[in-house]
């Protein structure tokens, strides 16, 4: 078998610093290629590349100094910085994934694997779809930039495909919360559960429901759709579990009382509206196109990150 060479971008965030780590114990080498610097490489087989998504050269060196067999892209704006920052959003967002498919087609030898990380922001509300949940052939309809940016990034991977053969995978997701989730407007739960195993205040902004994902099972998600076997394009849910805010919290208070905490200081705050998130991702597709992508329940993951967070 050939060797893995994995060029990960946004290697050092939330969900790829939990990817990296899978995919250097399954034996691949893998290549960071972020602004940041990790203070403290993963392993003898990862490698760091200085570079920046939005400058087109800096991309197309990285690629030609890895030549990656397989691509996992995460690197992003997030929201609220997109909706802060347009103009760099849309650099780094959609001419950056531009830039990255571009480097790709050029290769020497074609890849094996292309991952693009996409969002639930590409679907609209849930009052559109169906009783079965939003299913990834449903129409788009986003609500904000983010997801405009999203829906192109996923027409490139398409793209992308029948251009060259290359299997290529769009994972979408949606809240994200657990150990290193501490950007974005949906990180609200990831913070109150810090406040919490700190003895601190918080007040969570939105009300409503959202569709969770346990930091773990996120970066594990993205590593299998990189690892396991797949051919052709496909658009995918990942596996998660829809709940309403309150519930969240409830399952929260359950789980700090268990180990000793108190949740009394999380509350609403006043201004708190509606959340605009897509919820109840039907991931049926998912599970049989990757069987071995893992799915903590929503305790066990709120328990799971209480605990991480109270050893800081």
């Amino acid at each position: 078998m050939s060797e893995m060479r994995v060029l990960v971008t946004g290697s050092t965030g939330c969900i790829g610093s939990h990817a990296v780590r899978i995919l250097l114990d399954e034996g691949a080498k893998v290549f960071g290629f972020n602004r940041s610097v990790p203070e403290n490489p993963p392993s003898e087989n990862y490698t760091h590349l200085a570079g920046d998504l939005s400058d087109p050269e800096s991309v197309s060196q990285a690629l030609k100094q890895v030549q990656p067999t397989r691509v996992l892209h995460l690197g992003a704006l997030q929201t609220p910085d997109c909706r802060d920052y347009p103009m760099r959003g849309l650099e780094v967002n959609l001419l950056g994934t531009a830039y990255l498919f571009q480097a790709c087609e050029e290769l020497e030898v074609p890849m094996e694997r292309f991952v693009f990380a996409s969002s639930s922001a590409v679907n609209g509300p849930r009052s559109l779809y169906g009783p079965e949940g939003v299913r990834p052939e449903d129409p788009y309809q986003p609500f904000n930039l983010y997801g405009y940016w999203k829906v192109a990034g996923e027409g490139m991977a398409q793209a992308f495909h029948q251009a060259s053969g290359t299997a290529t995978v769009s994972l979408r997701l949606a809240t994200t919360y657990g150990p290193g989730r501490d950007r974005g407007f949906t990180a609200a739960m990831t913070s109150a559960m810090k406040a919490v195993a700190k003895g601190e205040a918080f007040e969570i902004p939105y009300r409503g429901q959202e569709h969770y994902h346990f930091s773990h099972d996120v970066g594990a998600g993205f590593a299998r759709a990189v690892l396991d076997p797949f051919d052709g394009y496909g658009t995918f849910n990942l596996l998660g579990e829809t709940r309403p805010v309150d519930e969240f919290l409830g399952v929260l208070r359950e789980q700090a009382v268990a180990l000793g905490m108190d949740a009394g200081g999380v509350s609403y705050s006043k201004d708190a509206e509606g959340t605009p998130f897509v919820y109840e991702l039907n991931d049926e597709a998912t599970r049989k196109a990757f069987p071995r992508m893992p799915k903590t329940s929503l305790e066990d993951g709120v328990r799971q990150s209480l605990q991480f967070f109270s050893n800081q």
